[in-house]
């Protein structure tokens, strides 16, 4: 083994180690060719686990003499963007309409950090303004829209076209105009500021406008047309505008507020915004009536019309304003607090102390004045114009006189449902084929055709529209209408069927037999009709209120449910047809003891199906005679599915539905239950039906002079004394609608400054503390602070020159110093040092605060700074120090920013004083309490700089 050499053996370690290697190279083979498939690469290259990445849609990448023109303006540098600006003309290096990565130029970068003093700079250089006023306006910069409003852009300026606009450069679509836009920010002084240079806004087109623009625009692009349209109303509906621009803000929000509501049904994919819009408006409404401060002041507000006729005898004290906001659900408005107050006084005219009293005085006093209606009623028509006839007109006092009324009627109809007996069975009423009317009856007529008289005259006097507004009229009418027909039956059965015959034997569709039925029906709506007096009482008018919400629920649900009986019915009337039997003991339906036949029919089946959600019927009715288990069992699991669907899915549906309509009641019931009342103290605040039912079927001694008169100047054409003195009527007329005109426009002038005082209070105290307000506190800073830069190194010499002038900022690298020789004056001055000075309230907190110098809050702090005279030694000294360092200037640069805290304020308006080296600068801010650290960290080095002036000085 001495002779063997080492590497033979090696040789079967070699062996071995060589096979594992080439297996662990075939398995990596294998894995690589496992990964080449599932990434679908088809060459030979290695595998990368890493996904490369690139920017796609590059942009151009700014020099760095750009970057830094852009990072001065962001800083507030206002010497660097200065001297920026002056070599650009020169030397045409940058390009000052520069965008930066996020797409501002340097105007926008000025405006968002709200420095005026660059804006205005920039604006002199004549650079592009692009949307930068739009930019302003969306920022609510005052200053800066002021600036670009009265800055004239040169002749040469090139325009950009809207569609390339739109596409590439701007922020807002060509539709958002600064008018447009300042309206959507509710901004009160740039509105102000845009109103006052004469600018306009498109009219917007009906809600169902089908003229040639609309479907033009809507073929062409149906979505920036909407858009179009909601960006206009959204305009539209700011209360900052209507307030500036409309002669009447509350007829322009009851319009606008209807319309933005009907387009809230046409525009479904913009439905909750309309919707909210609509209720800024209402919002805005209200609002301003919250400013009224007098009951003068709200008088003229709510009687106040705009379509006042002079050819009319109109009245100044009808209330229009407040029927207006009725007609387009102003629920807002109506319930505000001042408005009811004045319709509550209106209200309970003869008793001032109604409130106040107890409830039993209250229920008596009712009472007595309902029992005396039928003599205040005669008192009426006998002697309308004294005190006892006009007693009824006061409108409390006709709603207790119509109650008492409709009471006796409900009293009238109970005794006619009770039938008295007479015991001989020949003269029985149920062997009557016509009946006579009973004295009950006659007594029910006149109040019939009073309720019928009533309503005639409503529809007369409000229109057939505003009539079938009042879900309550469509009831009445459908009450006197049963009624009628009820009356109509009994006359064609009295005059037609005069003998007696057993009821058992009369035909099905017998007069009498119609006529009671109808009756019976009338007396339930009759009773019902009873519900619409709740909504005078503040507990039961809710309750009432979201019954009626419940019924359109219901009638949603029965939509649906429909739907499924008729499925259902249909199925199982085609599966049980054919097993229709005769019935037991003549007795056929469902009615029977014995069940039977329950889907012979279609309406047998729609009757079953309807009655089984009651659990009426039984489920042996899906069986058959014969031996057919297929056909029982699908009907039986057709009829199971559809009681799951109707009791289990629907009717919970149905549960939920009313919770929540009644749940929207309780959280609005407040406002709610206050329109609702208003509507009805309304109807009897008008001046027509004054008489209750039956008194009002009487013409009146009034009524017949008015007929008289009317047949003499219709008929006879005979014109009335009157008529003669038309012009001077009309005069007189003419110069009280002036008037009145006038009295509303200065009571709406009022409205609106109170108005608007109170949205900027209300912003002011809302808006409290937010990082833009730090952000604004750093901007302030910075630019405070490179202006204080600016005046240490230029030094007041004669006309203004500095000994040393140097700046680094705006160019990197190409710094411009120069040095003058110092006057002989000068070398007669000397400098003493800085002496800072803070409020006591700081010098007392000093001791227990460290030093902040990242903070960007200041707590009034005041720094005051002077020079005085140098000897000529420190004079040479500077001198000597003419020479450029850059090591120097690197430590002074670093020392200001070290000394952040530190504030040397002077403005340029102090520089006459700056020159002869007295010259004080106070900047004071007034910060929150939370940012108290800078002004502690201000008089720590107050203090440093009091006790070691030589430092500063070095």
């Amino acid at each position: 083994m001495t002779g063997v050499p080492l590497q033979m053996l090696k040789l079967p370690s070699l062996l071995s180690s060589s096979r594992l290697t080439g297996k662990c190279s075939k398995k990596k083979k294998r894995k690589r060719k496992m990964a080449q498939l599932f990434y679908k690469r088809t060459d030979n290259s290695t595998y990368n686990d890493r996904l490369p990445l690139r920017i796609v849609r590059a942009e151009a990448e700014l020099s760095p003499m750009e970057k830094v023109y852009l990072g001065a303006v962001e800083r507030g540098d206002y010497a660097s963007v200065k001297q920026a600006l002056e070599e650009a003309e020169i030397y045409f290096r940058i390009n000052i309409n520069c965008i930066d990565s996020l797409g501002r130029t340097a105007l926008l970068i000025a405006i968002e950090n709200e420095n005026l003093e660059i804006i205005e700079l920039l604006l002199s250089y004549n650079i592009h303004l692009g949307d930068a006023l739009l930019h302003a306006i969306r920022k609510e910069v005052v200053g800066a829209v002021e600036l670009l409003l009265n800055h004239k852009r040169p002749r040469g300026e090139k325009q950009i076209p809207p569609i390339l606009l739109d596409k590439q450069f701007s922020d807002f679509t060509p539709d958002i105009t600064p008018i447009i836009l300042a309206a959507q920010t509710n901004n009160y002084e740039v509105i102000k500021l845009l109103l006052q240079r004469g600018v306009s806004v498109p009219q917007p087109h009906a809600v169902r406008c089908n003229c040639m623009d609309c479907m033009s625009h809507t073929d062409v692009d149906s979505l920036r047309h909407s858009r179009s349209r909601l960006n206009l109303y959204k305009a539209l509906a700011s209360p900052s505008l209507i307030a500036l621009s409309s002669e009447d803000p509350f007829l322009t929000a009851f319009q606008l507020s209807w319309e933005l509501k009907e387009l809230s049904t046409v525009e479904n994919e913009f439905k909750s915004e309309y919707e909210e819009l609509s209720h800024m408006c209402k919002q805005f409404a209200k609002d301003l009536l919250d400013q009224t401060r007098s009951s003068k002041e709200l008088d003229i507000i709510l009687n106040y019309r705009d379509d006042i006729d002079p050819l009319m005898d109109e009245n100044n004290n009808d209330l229009a304003r407040l029927k207006l906001a009725i007609k387009y659900s102003q629920k807002e408005f109506v319930a505000q607090p001042n408005c009811q107050q004045l319709l509550a006084s209106r209200w309970y005219d003869e008793f001032p102390g109604w409130r106040r009293r107890h409830w039993a005085v209250k229920l008596i006093t009712c009472a007595f004045i309902g029992l005396l209606f039928p003599l205040l009623s005669v008192f009426y028509l006998l002697f309308p114009k004294t005190r006892y006839g006009q007693f009824i007109r006061k409108p409390f006092i006709k709603f207790i006189c119509h109650t008492s009324s409709y009471l006796t009627f409900l009293l009238l109809l109970f005794l006619a449902s009770q039938h008295i007996d007479s015991g001989d069975p020949e003269c029985r009423a149920a062997y009557i084929q016509g009946p006579a009317p009973t004295t009950v009856e006659w007594f029910i007529l006149p109040w019939v055709i009073g309720f019928i008289w009533a309503e005639i005259k409503q529809m007369w006097e409000s229109g057939l529209k505003d009539y079938m507004d009042d879900w309550w009229n469509i009831m009445d009418f459908i009450m006197n209408s049963l009624y009628l027909a009820t009356i109509s039956l009994k006359i064609v059965a009295y005059t037609k069927y005069r003998d007696y015959r057993p009821r058992d034997s009369w035909e099905m569709l017998h007069p009498t037999l119609i006529a009671e039925a109808l009756f019976a029906i009338a007396n339930i709506f009759s009773t019902l009709r009873l519900i619409s007096l709740f909504t005078a009482n503040s507990h039961l008018g809710p309750l009432q209120i979201s019954l009626g919400r419940m019924l359109l629920d219901i009638l949603k649900f029965l939509f649906i449910y429909c739907l499924v009986l008729l499925a259902f019915a249909n199925g199982l009337n085609q599966l049980y047809y054919y097993y229709t039997t005769e019935g037991e003991k003549d007795c056929y339906g469902i009615r029977c003891q014995t069940q039977n036949n329950a889907f012979s029919t279609l309406f047998e089946t729609l009757q079953s199906l309807f009655w089984s959600v009651f659990g009426l019927i039984s489920l042996y009715v899906t069986n058959v005679k014969a031996n057919h288990t297929i056909t029982t069992f699908v009907g039986s699991t057709m009829f199971g599915t559809y009681n799951i669907i109707s009791l289990v899915v629907l009717l919970n549906m149905l549960i939920a539905m009313m919770n929540s309509s009644y749940q929207h009641i309780a959280d609005h019931a407040d406002i709610e239950w206050k329109f609702a009342r208003t509507k009805l103290w309304m109807s009897y605040f008008e001046e027509g039906g004054t008489l209750p039912s039956p008194f009002n079927i009487i013409p009146s001694p009034k009524s017949v002079f008015y007929l008289l008169r009317w047949i003499k100047t219709n008929v006879f054409k005979k014109p009335s004394k009157k008529s003669l003195d038309t012009f001077q009527t009309l005069g007189v007329r003419a110069a009280e609608n002036v008037r009145l005109n006038h009295e509303y426009q200065g009571v709406l002038k009022n409205l609106v400054k109170r108005y608007v005082a109170a949205m900027i209070r209300d912003a002011k105290t809302k808006e409290g503390l937010t990082e833009e307000n730090f952000k604004e506190l750093k901007q302030d800073i910075s630019s405070f602070r490179y202006e204080v830069l600016g005046m240490m190194k230029s030094k007041p010499h004669s006309g203004g020159t500095s000994p040393v002038a140097s700046t680094t900022l705006a160019y990197p690298g190409n710094s411009f110093k120069y040095c003058r020789k110092p006057a002989a004056s000068e070398r007669q001055k000397e400098s003493r040092m800085f002496e800072a000075k803070s409020p006591n309230i700081l010098q007392n907190k000093a001791a227990s605060t460290t030093n902040s110098p990242g903070s960007n809050d200041q707590n009034n702090c005041s720094v005051v700074v002077w020079s005085a005279e140098k000897t000529e030694i420190e004079i040479s000294k500077e001198q000597s120090k003419c020479e450029w360092s850059p090591k120097r200037e690197q430590t002074s640069f670093l020392k200001c920013d070290e000394n952040d805290s530190f504030f040397v304020a002077s403005g340029r308006e102090n520089e006459d004083k700056a020159l002869s080296g007295k010259a004080d600068v106070e900047v004071s801010q007034n910060m929150n309490t939370e940012t108290q650290e800078m002004g502690l960290s201000c008089t720590v080095l107050s203090k440093e700089v009091t006790n070691s002036p030589t430092k500063v000085q070095n």
